[in-house]
């Protein structure tokens, strides 16, 4: 698991128990310029495209809102896509540690 694909998952909330192998993740990285917060908006936009064909159920006094999986995905897919590349968190910005030299 690369760095990147590590952040695209806690950014989506993608766990490793889900169907979203770390090879569909980088290939959506590069898709999206290696831009974090496009990939993540696409991942929310695939999202949406599953949680389409959900509806809301509503059976012996007890109800489930499927529906608003889509359009909480949609708007986690805007947001992403909205916010400015400086609030982006680059691969290129990684933190660098040398040894420390006691005198």
């Amino acid at each position: 698991m690369s760095v990147e694909t590590d952040q695209l998952r806690r950014m989506t909330g993608l766990t490793g128990d889900d169907s979203w192998s770390d090879t569909d993740l980088e290939d959506i990285l590069t898709a999206n310029g290696a831009d974090l917060r496009l990939a993540a908006a696409s991942v929310y936009e695939m999202l949406a495209a599953q949680y389409s064909k959900m509806v809301n159920v509503s059976e012996s006094g007890s109800s489930r809102n499927l529906g608003d999986l889509y359009k909480n995905a949609m708007a986690m897919a805007a947001a992403y896509r909205t916010q400015p590349a400086a609030a982006s968190v680059s691969a290129a910005k990684r933190t660098r540690i040398g040894q420390i030299e006691r005198v």
